[in-house]
């Protein structure tokens, strides 16, 4: 130090000069002088910076100047009281162009600090102001003061390119410092090395270059053969980085921000840190919520807690290790709904350490990926974000998403993948040594258990609040297979099984001990349970014949993912969640976990699991112990003895879960009895009778008339008693019961009390021997055996009722709205189009034609092709119909992926032609295409070669004769009616005039009036003919039309045009299964025939379809008597 004691700056303002580098400052030759008025600064400030202003003067720094330039100064109170004057260049720096040289990037850098012990930092006295400015740009820099103009002789602070240029001097000044290990940020030197002799070799060095080159060192700022050193705001030591001490409690002194800028200081600090704090983009998340715009700023104690927690996270940030470029790296990748972080990690004398934190806000569309897809996209942005410090080296992936885990499945390795978008994201990992682990994820110390900061105050100390100890985890006594550790250990293979048999669901349970050790092989019967809880139940088998012989160590091998992970990696965190899942729902099969845990719990029991393959075909000990336990389960599920858990609560039969099928019921629903109600005897029935009112009164008028009379005044209070007492000469009171007797030859028929009347229709209408039959039969059957007022009607009621009848029901060829007209046009004015295909590939290559009628004129077009893409539609219809005959107001479709992607909606769009896609399943809406394809199918099929490869060349021809025909609704042939003549056919050319001077002759003038005149009569004919054409279509359709509309709220069924994909054990007929769904309801209505309903999915998000009149028929809501019956 005493060696370089001259090169030493002896004040703030001490600086030296170099003549290494001049400073140009290259602005345009024509941009303007660059002026801005000086701002109003604090009085108390004026005289310190005229001091300094002063002194600046004394040491060449500034110079008076004369300029057409102007910057503003202001002076800005330093913490430590004392005034520091700032020029505000910003203007300036708008016309200068940026400096390209390469600024250090620290985190690239500080990894080469990594073996270091002993580090010593130097720091340029006013480094800027040590580079000169070249004289022909010094008046560039002018500022005013006290009304007086100065300008920099040196380069000054504020200048955009004072960095890049004082960066330019240092590598002038020290060649080879990055050469030697040194880190040279801005005006900050790091010094590092592993021994004090080596380090200060290095110091003298240094030294030595800054004096040669004329700049002087800030004594008091340097740090000089420290074990640990703050630079660039970061504490630097032998083990790793951390935030410095005192910046840390700067920022606990900050108080709640009172507007945007400052909660942008806020985050603007903080940000710097940010590797220091697992997921800051989700703590942070409510505080950057406040930064987007037209958002008010309200401070909420949300916003107050997410700042405590960043200010609680930075005082308590770990060491982040220095990254060994030799070891593997361990990388923790998680989401959340609307940001991503991760975590690197590496071992390092047998702890893991950090090696950074690093966290991301999702984009809105990001937002809505799919579970999987967030978790691959986490992966992989995790591996692109530090990629500078992974580089080659290995990667284990520690995740608790298992689909992250297929990574390492061949069938991603050889790039089979269907989704666009994850295969995007598996090329960005191509080439990169990784290795996926599925792994439970708990949660690191810094995220758990911190309190919330104390506020701090002008009146009291800083209070840095320490995190508390996160609980550990609860110690779980299961533990992954260790071979050194299991061998000779008690060994079981236990499977469970549920499957279908002869209709019905059975489950079962198998154990096998290894050397039949402690006892032979075992299987039992579960009854109909779920393939889940028979892997669960046989696991708590063998823990009882384990706990009974005192059995503490346990080796269990499996085949069963689902139960080894459950016990493993989620049983801890149920536990400590009441057994309740992230979704904060009961766990499957909760009480024979708790059973499990009680019993290892109890008995000490340590239990290690073994995965092994389920069915493998490659022979070893391991397959065919595991083949016969799956053959003892499936044995057991049939003859093994029933076994129920302790103190086991009642459950529900259900369907086995195995793969994507599901078996039948078992049981028949309580809406479709069998048979009918037990025999009702005499007395049942006369009680039954009795309650109700109006036929006791006739009862007792019956028995007794002048004792019990019916006054006009009854029968007008009650229709159901006019009705029985204007039949009372057929009604008959037999063993106190009342009987209805229409003549002397018929047989009696009991008149059915009111609340007996619904289990009279349901034995007649929905038992296996009633058949579900339509009103009139339901009504001729029950007329048999039973009356009551109102009968018939009460029959239609609950037969229109009934759900099983209206999902069944065969669709009903008179049930159809009127038909819609559509008005008369005018040539290519309105299009219909369809693809036929695909037919056989002809010799042209040709599999597919596009079919294009126009609704005037009946002219056709078929155009053939080889796919039926949109491209090709698109490409068919500009260039062989939109050339040929101009752009039609409107064209009509169906809703194929042909007419309806995003290149076709773009076409509609640009030439301004309405699509109208039709209703699925209603082909009727485009019925002269329709029938145009078939009339073409047929004509060629009349005309194609044997091979049928000829279909294209024969197409032509058929047209000319659909064109050449004189259509049925316009009296007119297409041709005629497109070009104002007849066609000229083989058959006009038979028989041709002698004498050419008998043909008529015309001008063009004459000729085309005479095409108008005669264009104009033959459309007149064909809008007549098409208007009677119509009305006459409208007519014969609408006989035996429905004209009722429905309204929007009215639940409807829907005719199901597509069965859907069948989930049982075998293949159902299709005879057999419903054909409508149902009830829906109508949320929209655009026309008569137009509806939109609501299709419901269960838990899903529903499904709204448009759909016509013909496609769905109203649903009649229960009736009293059906509701009756029910409840009977």
């Amino acid at each position: 130090m005493y060696k370089y004691k001259d090169s030493f700056a002896k004040d703030s303002l001490d600086c030296g000069l170099t003549d290494l580098h001049v400073v140009r400052i290259p602005t345009h030759p024509k941009a303007p002088p660059t002026f801005v008025k000086q701002y109003k600064i604090p009085l108390e400030s004026y005289e310190p910076v005229q001091d300094i202003i002063t002194s600046m003067l004394e040491k060449g720094v500034i110079r008076p100047c004369n300029s057409t330039y102007s910057a503003p100064i202001w002076p800005v109170l330093k913490p430590n009281g004392k005034w520091r004057p700032t020029i505000d260049y910003r203007k300036l720096n708008q016309q200068v162009p940026l400096s390209r040289w390469p600024m250090t990037q620290l985190e690239q850098e500080i990894p080469r600090i990594r073996g270091a012990t002993i580090f010593s930092t130097l720091d340029v006295a006013s480094g800027f102001w040590t580079i000169p400015v070249h004289p022909d740009d010094q008046h560039k820099l002018a500022f005013r003061f006290d009304n007086r103009q100065y300008t920099f002789t040196r380069c000054p602070f504020g200048y955009a390119n004072s960095p890049a240029e004082f960066n330019i001097f240092l590598n002038k000044a020290c060649p080879d410092a990055r050469v030697r290990g040194n880190l040279v940020f801005v005006d900050d030197i790091l010094l590092k090395h592993t021994t004090v002799a080596d380090h200060l070799k290095e110091i003298d060095h240094i030294l030595n270059q800054l004096t040669t080159a004329g700049a002087k060192i800030a004594l008091h700022k340097g740090q000089w053969c420290k074990i640990k050193v703050n630079y660039v705001g970061l504490l630097i030591g032998p083990q790793g980085i951390e935030p410095q001490t005192n910046r840390m409690q700067a920022i606990q002194n900050i108080k709640p921000p009172a507007n945007v800028s400052e909660l942008r200081s806020f985050l603007g600090v903080c940000n710097y840190s940010r590797q220091f704090i697992e997921n800051y983009s989700d703590i942070a998340r409510p505080l950057t919520a406040l930064l987007k715009k037209d958002c008010p700023f309200i401070w909420t104690d949300t916003q107050q807690d997410a700042m405590n927690e960043l200010k609680q996270h930075l005082c308590t940030a770990p060491c982040l290790a220095y990254p060994d470029p030799q070891k593997e790296f361990y990388l923790d990748a998680g989401f959340s709904s609307h940001c991503l972080s991760a975590g690197l990690y590496q071992r390092h004398d047998q702890d893991r350490r950090v090696v950074a934190y690093a966290s991301k806000t999702l984009l809105p569309p990001e937002c809505k990926y799919s579970d999987c897809e967030k978790a691959l996209l986490c992966t992989v942005w995790a591996i692109q974000r530090f990629s500078n410090y992974i580089g080659a080296q290995k990667v284990i992936i520690e995740t608790c998403h298992q689909p992250v885990t297929f990574l390492n499945s061949q069938r991603i390795r050889d790039g089979v993948v269907t989704n666009a978008r994850i295969a995007t994201w598996l090329m960005a990992l191509q080439g990169r040594n990784v290795e996926a682990r599925y792994a439970q994820n708990y949660k690191s110390a810094l995220g758990n258990g911190l309190a919330a900061c104390q506020s701090c105050s002008d009146d009291t100390p800083t209070v840095i609040v320490q995190a508390e100890t996160p609980p550990d985890l609860p110690l779980t006594c299961h533990r992954y297979f260790e071979e050194s550790v299991c061998q000779g250990m008690p060994t079981a293979y236990v499977d469970g099984c549920s499957y279908n048999h002869e209709g019905l669901l059975k489950a079962g349970a198998g154990v096998l001990w290894l050397n039949d050790r402690p006892c032979p092989p075992q299987h039992f019967k579960l009854g109909p349970q779920s393939s889940q809880y028979a892997e669960v139940a046989a696991i708590l088998i063998t823990l009882q014949i384990a706990s009974a012989h005192n059995i503490r160590d346990l080796l269990i091998c499996t085949d069963s993912n689902y139960a080894r992970l459950s016990f493993t990696c989620h049983l801890p965190n149920w536990k400590q969640n009441g057994f309740k899942t992230a979704n904060n729902k009961p766990v499957k099969h909760q009480h024979l976990f708790q059973i499990c845990d009680d019993l290892t719990s109890k008995h000490d029991m340590i239990i290690y699991w073994k995965k092994v393959k389920g069915h493998s075909k490659q022979p070893g000990t391991d397959k065919d112990l595991n083949d016969q336990t799956d053959a003892l389960a499936k044995a057991g599920a049939l003859h093994g003895e029933l076994w129920t858990p302790p103190n086991h609560p009642p459950t529900p039969n259900v369907a086995a879960i195995t793969r994507s099928k599901r078996t039948v019921p078992t049981t028949v629903p309580t809406s479709q009895p069998l048979m009918l109600a037990p025999q009702i005897s005499t007395n049942d029935i006369a009680d039954m009778q009795a309650t109700d009112s109006s036929i006791q009164t006739i009862l007792h008028h019956l028995s007794d008339p002048s004792n019990h009379p019916i006054t006009p005044a009854q029968l007008a209070n009650a229709p159901s008693l006019k009705r029985l007492h204007d039949l009372k000469p057929m009604l008959r009171v037999m063993d106190d019961i009342l009987w209805y007797v229409p003549d002397d030859n018929a047989a009696p028929r009991l008149v059915v009390p009111q609340g007996q009347r619904g289990v009279w229709l349901m034995n007649a209408h929905d038992a296996a021997c009633a058949g579900h039959h339509g009103t009139r039969a339901t009504y001729e059957t029950l007329k048999q055996v039973a009356y009551w007022p109102g009968m018939q009607q009460d029959v239609a009621e609950y037969v229109k009722g009934c759900l099983v009848c209206c999902q069944f029901q065969p669709a009903n060829p008179n049930h159809r709205a009127p038909l819609q007209r559509r008005g008369v046009t005018f040539p290519w004015s309105d299009l219909q189009i369809d693809w036929v295909g695909p037919l056989p590939r002809s010799t042209r290559g040709n599999k597919y034609f596009l079919t294009v009628v126009c609704q005037f004129t009946k002219w056709v077009e078929c155009l053939p092709a080889p796919n039926d893409t949109a491209q090709t539609t698109a490409y068919l219809l500009m260039n062989h119909i939109f050339s040929r005959f101009g752009l039609p107001l409107k064209v009509n479709s169906d809703r194929g992926t042909h007419f309806t992607a995003e290149i076709m909606q773009q076409i509609w769009k640009l030439l301004g032609i309405h699509a109208q896609l039709h209703i699925s399943h209603h082909p009727i809406s485009s019925g002269q295409v329709e029938r145009s394809n078939q009339t073409v199918v047929s004509m060629l099929r009349k005309y194609v070669s044997a091979n049928q490869k000829d279909w294209d060349v024969k197409l032509p021809l058929v047209l000319m004769a659909i064109r050449a025909t004189p259509n049925e609704s316009t009296g007119v042939s297409p041709f005629e009616l497109m070009t104002g003549r007849l066609m000229t056919l083989p058959l006009h050319l038979l028989y041709q005039p002698g004498d050419s001077n008998l043909v008529t002759a015309y001008t063009t003038h004459q000729y085309l009036d005479e095409l108008r005149r005669h264009l104009r009569s033959t459309f007149a004919f064909a809008q007549q003919r098409l208007q009677k054409s119509a009305e006459g279509q409208k007519a014969y359709y609408d006989r035996k039309a429905s004209h009722a509309e429905l309204d929007v709220g009215d639940k409807v069924w829907y005719y199901q045009y597509a069965q859907p994909p069948q989930t049982t054990s075998h293949r159902l007929s299709k005879k057999f299964l419903p054909h409508w769904t149902g009830p829906h309801e109508i949320v929209d209505k655009l026309s008569p025939v137009a509806y939109r309903i609501k299709l419901s999915r269960g838990q899903k998000d529903p499904v709204f379809k448009w759909v016509h009149r013909n496609q769905i028929k109203r649903h009649v809501a229960a009736g009293r008597e059906r509701q009756g019956g029910a409840s009977a």
